[in-house]
């Protein structure tokens, strides 16, 4: 248990990545940090659990090349480089729709990317060069704001033009974007719009200076996925911090943040699993609880300045997860790349897709949702314990948690195995035979994310990241509680490097 004798330098409120990040960043500068978490493991989402003889995410897993080996880069600040296993992905996506005339791959290296896109695509390569030369200056831009030394900085992207083209990009949507670009040729903007999914549910909503920033990143310096599953790098934060004489704790339910007679944090109450309640004491405290959570643990006379600053964002979206156990690789029924995006055939517009949002809340008829396989089983993530043990394979799309309200258990299961049943027999459809070989199947919906996560929608991202979220009025960490610091998803974007993001800011202002 912690120790009694003096206070923590900080305490982190949950262990999702971005709370890690921020508690690491404390633990680099020699301080000591108090991690706690409600449920009986570590990481939120960024971790593996095992049912039967199968291993799984809890959800799909990768980052890029610049965010690990950059000089500037995350996990260069957090002391990373080096701790993990990277694995590399061979080709960034692969998509699939009836409107084309084969599969798209998408092939990391912009310059690849674009020529590849091209051969599909020949009446849309105008378009492609423009969108193309414009992620290669998103990417540049973003990579030396990250190591930014100020003034330096800010001329060398007033002398390039970059400044001025961010500042007419930050409203911008990819909706937006895609349509200056491909004003005619919707099956482009299909291709580039496949990883939506990882953002938002609509192109419309999303900005664009998001989107492409981060596709920029790993198309060009790769992506990557951590041998030993995500909770690999879970585990690498938590060493940080204890090797600074802190400490996480699982199973400790956080009931109320502390404060002094000026309104500052000073602390935690906290509750065990036996019942046993405690108080900690620190000057900082940094929340990975979603901010309306954070709120529930304020006293009253704080609570509603503190949710005010929050009112105006919507949550991002939720997904769903099919999780399948294969006794042969996917491979050998045609799954031929890590991330496979597929479309109905329902949806032949990149604006059709905000609809599949709701498309769970019926019955699996005639609209299917659009989704992503990933084909675990084809790296060598360590997840396999032994020859023995089946290939995974995820299915995920979008979902939310208004598609599955005013069930009881037992309608709410027989609707998940519904579209569990409808799901496979697509995957099937498409590549013949391999349901054949499924030997384990289960489905987490936008509820489950809800439960697992603490989050009130099941949102997966944190708030939905618009343009006026991320650019009008850009994120920070900071509250309306001094000392209480948002550390998550919800301070920029979601994602590995999102929520890490997230923390690392949450550390920087509280460390001034």
């Amino acid at each position: 248990m912690p120790d009694d004798r003096r206070p923590w330098d900080a305490i982190v409120v949950g262990s999702g990545l971005g709370g890690l990040a921020a508690g690491a960043a404390f633990a680099r500068k020699g301080k000591r940090v108090l991690v706690l978490e409600r449920l009986s493991n570590f990481g939120g989402a960024a971790t593996i659990y095992r049912h039967g003889s199968l291993t799984m995410e809890a959800s799909l897993h990768e980052t890029d090349g610049d965010t690990i080996f950059g000089p500037t880069s995350a996990f260069a600040h957090l002391g990373l480089q080096g701790a993990l296993d990277p694995v590399a992905i061979d080709v960034f996506y692969e998509v699939r729709s009836s409107i084309f005339d084969g599969p798209v791959r998408i092939p990391h290296g912009l310059a690849a990317a674009e020529a590849e896109l091209g051969k599909c695509f020949p009446e849309a390569r105008a378009g492609l060069g423009r969108y193309f030369a414009m992620l290669k200056r998103l990417r540049l831009s973003m990579l030396e704001l990250s190591g930014s030394n100020g003034p330096r900085t800010f001329a060398r992207l007033l002398g390039s033009g970059r400044l001025f083209e961010l500042i007419r990009l930050r409203r911008r949507t990819l909706a937006e974007q895609l349509e200056i670009c491909f004003p005619t040729h919707e099956p482009a903007k299909l291709a580039l719009g496949a990883p939506l999914v990882y953002f938002d549910s609509d192109p419309a909503k999303l900005s664009f200076i998001l989107f492409g920033a981060v596709t920029a990143r790993y198309i060009e310096s790769g992506s990557y996925y951590f041998r030993g599953g995500s909770r690999a790098l879970t585990m690498a934060l938590i060493r940080l911090i204890k090797d600074a004489s802190g400490e996480a704790l699982h199973s400790r339910t956080v009931e109320r943040v502390l404060l002094d007679k000026q309104g500052h944090a000073a602390g935690v109450r906290h509750r065990g699993a036996q019942g046993e309640v405690r108080d900690d004491v620190a000057a900082v405290v940094f929340g990975n609880a979603a901010p309306s959570m954070l709120a529930e643990m304020l006293p009253d006379a704080q609570r509603v300045t503190f949710e005010r600053a929050f009112a105006r964002f919507e949550p991002s979206n939720s997904l769903f997860t099919v999780s399948l156990g294969l006794s042969r690789p996917a491979a050998d029924f045609g799954v031929g790349a890590y991330s496979t995006f597929v479309y109905p055939d329902t949806i032949t517009r990149l604006d059709q897709a905000p609809a599949a949002a709701a498309v769970l809340a019926g019955e699996p008829l005639s609209a299917l949702p659009p989704y992503v396989i990933a084909d675990y089983g084809r790296l060598d993530t360590g997840l396999r314990r032994d020859d023995r043990d089946p290939y995974l394979v995820t299915l995920s799309g979008v979902d939310q948690l208004s598609n599955w309200n005013g069930l009881d258990a037992d309608a709410y299961d027989a609707r998940r195995a519904r579209w569990m049943d409808a799901l496979i027999g697509d995957l099937d459809r498409r590549f013949p035979g391999i349901a054949a070989v499924v030997t384990q199947h289960e489905i987490a919906t936008a509820r489950t994310l809800r439960h697992y996560l603490g989050t009130p929608q099941g949102e997966v991202y944190g708030f939905r990241p618009t343009p006026e979220r991320m650019f009008a009025r850009p994120p920070t960490p900071r509250t309306s509680v001094p000392g209480l610091w948002i550390a998550s998803a919800y301070t920029v974007s979601g994602g590995y490097a999102g929520a890490i993001q997230g923390g690392l800011m949450a550390a920087r202002a509280a460390s001034r």
